[in-house]
């Protein structure tokens, strides 16, 4: 299990993300400490788990979903990004290999969902 989840959506409102979320686990709370940041705090069996919406985080158009918890109903990055993509339809990045302490993944290696299928490619 990792000990977080972060994904990267191409597009796409925040609205729209906070409505995904809503459907998936029970909205505690919602903040935005600044214009382009929006926390929200989830409950899911039990577990509260923190999540930073960043827009703008990777060039202008990309925004980062962070679930700051290993509590989620995922088992990984890419798992995440499928069920966001089926819900949201933009295309969504991920890491490829997931989190690991050590290791030699390359940091370039993503995984991409767009309506053009979904596979491995190198972001940079």
């Amino acid at each position: 299990m990792q000990p977080d989840i972060e994904i990267y959506v191409l597009s796409c409102p925040t609205d729209n993300i906070v409505t995904w979320l809503s459907q998936k686990f029970t909205l505690l709370e919602q903040t935005h400490p600044s214009s382009l940041c929006t926390k929200v705090i989830l409950e899911l069996d039990g577990n509260t788990i923190p999540v930073t919406i960043l827009e703008q985080a990777s060039g202008k158009r990309f925004t980062s979903i962070w679930f700051d918890s290993s509590q989620t109903p995922w088992e990984n990055d890419i798992l995440c990004a499928k069920d966001a993509y089926s819900s949201l339809q933009c295309e969504v990045r991920c890491n490829y290999q997931g989190w690991e302490e050590e290791g030699d993944q390359d940091p370039d290696q993503w995984w991409k969902i767009n309506n053009h299928g979904e596979g491995p490619f190198v972001w940079n």
